[in-house]
């Protein structure tokens, strides 16, 4: 019987993790800061999708960390999709025009194509990131069609950029294997 609760108890310590890459990014669409419409995660387009989704401004540390690891590379990337998420749900509409007149003078390209301020499905997207604290930022890497397949919160570190460059290699890797089994058909 002890045995038997030790493997419960092992095994439940995995099921969160098991169960949060079984979920799905919410249907979100946003209109990046070039005015590009942009519904996720349709916007992928056959290749893995990675959004940073920093707490307003709280989490600008940790995006700040992470953007010196693969803002540049994934930008221009045209293997991966890449946005920066920012929740601005609730914000009234006159003080968000202010806000993203802001933004678009403080960002340049080529990150404004990729930086999609969103205004509906905020509890969707912190039920996914499990969101608990409001200064740390949330990465999650999905497949084509939308299903997470990595995710982290925090700052960057070695260790967790190079879990997501195996992520995104798999997930590449998985899409070209799909696609040449349905080309041999």
């Amino acid at each position: 019987m002890r045995h038997i609760v030790r493997y419960l108890a092992f095994g439940a310590l995995f099921l969160p993790t098991i169960s949060s890459f079984s979920q799905q990014i919410p249907r979100t669409e946003v209109t990046t800061l070039t005015g590009t419409h942009v519904v996720l995660p349709q916007e992928a387009k056959g290749k893995p999708l990675l959004c940073c989704s920093p707490s307003r401004h709280k989490g600008s540390d940790d995006v700040a960390a992470w953007n010196k690891r693969f803002k540049v590379p994934y930008e221009t990337d045209p293997r991966i999709a890449y946005f920066e998420l920012a929740d601005f749900q609730g914000v009234p509409p006159f003080v968000m025009k202010m806000i993203l007149h802001g933004m678009r003078r403080s960002i340049h390209e080529p990150e404004r194509s990729h930086f999609a301020p969103f205004l509906t499905q905020e509890e969707d997207w912190k039920k996914l990131v499990n969101y608990g604290d409001p200064k740390i930022t949330y990465l999650i890497l999905a497949d084509e069609s939308g299903h997470v397949v990595w995710q982290t919160r925090g700052p960057a570190t070695d260790e967790k950029a190079a879990d997501l460059e195996a992520a995104h290699r798999e997930a590449a890797t998985s899409f070209k294997l799909r696609i040449s089994r349905v080309g041999h058909r």
